[in-house]
Order: C-alpha cells, then structure tokens, then sequence
C-alpha cells in the first residue's frame, strides 16, 4: 500500500505546474498564445478541476479503489494523448483541465486518502511516505522530460509520459495490489474522529458547516497559494534581488531535500503526539523563509529561503492529511478529502493571479512578501484553536512553573 501511495504521488508531477511549466514556450510558439493568454487558460482550467473534483473524488469512499485507480488513469492517460495531439489553441485548455484534474487533483487524492483510511496505528508514517512522491517527481522527472524533448521533440514527449502511466499504475493496480493489501490496520490506540458518528452519509455540505473545516481551511488554502504563486515567479524574483539565475536550480534541489527530510520526520511524530499538537507550528519555517528571501541581498538566501520552505510543506503535507483523519473520522475520507483537495487546487491558480495583478501594479515584490507574511501570520494564529484545550493548560502550567523557578 506504501509503495502505491509513492507511485500515485510520483506520477502526479505530469500533472503538475512544474512539469507542465516545461510545455509552455513549445505551446506559445506552435499556436501563438502571448503570456497572459497561456496563464489564463491554465488559471481557468485549474479553477475548473477545483469545482469538478468534489464530485468525482468523494466516489472513492464508494467505489472499490482498484476500479477507481484505472478510472482516474484513464483519465488521465487520454488526457496526455490529447495534448500530444494539439491542432489548435482550444486545446490546450481543455488539456490542461484534464491533466490538473486527473494529475494534480485525482492521483494525490487516492494516495492520500488510501493511507488515511487503510493505516491508523501508522498512519502518519503511511502519510509521510506517500508523500516522498512529490519531492521524487520534482528532483528526477524535470531533467529527464527536458532531455528527452531534446531528442524527440515535445508532443512525443508526452506519448512517453502516457505509456509510463498508463503501464505501471495499470500492472501495479492489476498484479500488485491484491486483496490482502486492501485491509484496514488495526490499532490499540482509539480511533480519532467519529467517522460520521452514527450517521448513514457524510454530506460535503454538513462539512462545509464544521468547525473542523474552517480550522483547516485557510491553512491547506495558504500553502499552494503562496509557493505556487511565488514559483511561478521565481525568475522575476532572481531579478528582483539581483541574483544569478543559477541559484535556482540549486534552490529547487535543496527544497526537495528539505521537503524530503522533513516528510520522513513527521510521520513517526504525528503518530506518537497526534497531528494537532504540530498544527500551529508547522507554518513557521515558512513564515521565517519569506523574511529571508525578502531582507536578505545575498545569494545564500535564496538556499536558506527553500530550505525553510521544504521544512514547512513537507511537515504539513503529512500534518494536515493526518488532521483530517483526526478530526472527521476514515469511513468518509474521501468525501473529506476530494473537498480539502479542490480548495488546494483552486489556491494553486489564486496565487499566481494575485501575485501578478499586484506586480502589474507597479508595486512590486518590496508589496508582494509583506502582503504575503500578514496573511501567514493570520493563518498561524488561528491554527492554535487546533490545539486541546488540556494541552494548552498543560503548557501554561509548565510556563508558570519555570518562571518561579
């Protein structure tokens, strides 16, 4: 099961903006698309998959997940041969609709939900693993696709990248994954959350009314829309600090590293302490990685900026996936879950379209890092409601405690 998790999160990188980033200036110069035309439909196409995801992913808390799994790669698989077969400009967002759905949306979606809902005793392990696929995809799959669109031209390119998928989920789903896999872990400890209590059906609507949810809400909204948002820019941002533009690549490297590190760190924790004790915390990394890259002139920031970023977003990939588990129980993940995932997709596209209306502005990225600091601030702070109200009291009581001392 561990190892289906890190496949399905490996192979959403062919759906997501740092792979399909490498297609744009082929897409621009085949049909003639500016920038902002090119933005607009990858921006609109993501908005799209956003709204369509709730409805397909809350299917895999009723449809078996093999079934599920040869679906969503179906969908995916087409949706690879019909961007290889672009003729004119209108494909291109309807391909992008596709790959954002299937890859970004869908593939994360099932990995993620099937190590909440088969794992307890271990699920912040589970969770951590199959989150190595998003660190694995962005060190490796980049280089490879620009080499081979070097030897046999972009929309080949993508013919390879359907018959990767389409071949090792389809043998591993089919050969691999077998009945005895798909069995629920047993735990000692008691299971968290109700699981829908003793309702028959979890309504995504009775979610949206939660609590729970409007706990978790801002912060798996803040990190894709921010990183997504300043990825995107990155280039810019070189400039902006006056930087050689080959800190990048080095940058990207120590991110994964980072991100890597700190997702195999946060799986052993999360099941020891539970998720909500590391709730509140997680964003901090990322909160001092934003001054670095805002205050620091030399070129060293930019390796610190993307180390503190990976300590954060790898910590919370596993923190928040946990979280919900936690506080909505497993039988309905996947319903939990497919909502959770579209806001995350939706942030995705909200970021790089604030981020560019400020710096059209001509207000620059002296705007663009305070404005984004507030907005983590205000996350951070409401992120400690999470917290037990005993352990908030146990804190106090050690604080008062040290201080007489």
């Amino acid at each position: 099961m561990v190892l289906f998790g890190i496949m399905m999160t490996a192979l959403s990188s062919f759906g997501q903006t740092f792979l399909l980033a490498l297609y744009v200036p082929f897409l621009m110069e085949e049909f003639t698309l500016s920038n902002g035309l090119i933005s607009t439909f990858y921006g609109v196409a993501t908005i799209v998959s956003a709204a369509v995801l709730p409805k397909l992913g809350k299917l895999i808390d009723t449809v078996p997940l093999k079934q599920f799994t040869l679906a969503t790669t179906a969908l995916f698989v087409i949706s690879l041969l019909f961007f290889s077969f672009s003729q004119a400009w209108w494909y291109v967002p309807i391909a992008f609709f596709g790959l954002r759905l299937a890859g970004q949306g869908l593939f994360s979606h099932i990995s993620i939900t099937s190590m909440s809902r088969y794992f307890e005793a271990n699920r912040g392990k589970a969770i951590s693993l199959a989150s190595l696929g998003h660190p694995l995809g962005q060190a490796i799959l980049p280089a490879l696709i620009l080499i081979v669109i070097g030897k046999i031209g972009w929309r080949e390119s993508l013919w390879l990248n359907a018959a990767l998928v389409s071949v090792i989920v389809t043998l591993f789903t089919i050969f691999v994954l077998q009945p005895k896999h798909l069995v629920m872990e047993k735990s000692t400890k008691p299971e968290a959350g109700d699981g829908g209590g003793g309702l028959d059906k979890m309504r995504q609507r009775d979610i949206l009314k939660s609590k729970a949810f409007w706990l978790l809400a801002p912060n798996i909204f803040f990190i894709p829309f921010a990183i997504t948002g300043l990825f995107f820019y990155q280039f810019p941002i070189v400039e902006f600090k006056g930087w050689n533009e080959g800190v990048i690549a080095g940058g990207l490297t120590a991110y994964a590293l980072a991100s890597s590190l700190s997702i195999l760190t946060s799986g052993p924790m999360i099941d020891k302490y539970s998720a909500k004790t590391f709730f509140p915390f997680y964003l901090i990394p990322y909160f001092m990685a934003l001054l670095v890259i805002w205050l620091v002139p030399q070129s060293w920031g930019m390796y610190l900026y993307m180390v503190l970023m990976g300590l954060s977003v790898g910590f919370g990939s596993a923190t928040v996936a946990a979280l919900q588990v936690e506080f909505f129980g497993k039988k309905y993940i996947g319903t939990v879950r497919s909502l959770f995932t579209s806001i995350m997709v939706l942030s995705s596209a909200v970021g790089p379209a604030l981020f560019g209306v400020i710096l059209d502005a001509g207000l620059g990225f002296d705007t663009v890092f305070p404005v984004t600091l507030v907005m983590l601030l205000l996350v951070i702070l409401q992120s400690f409601r999470a917290i037990p109200r005993h352990s908030r009291a146990k804190w106090k009581y050690k604080f008062r405690r040290s201080r007489k001392q």
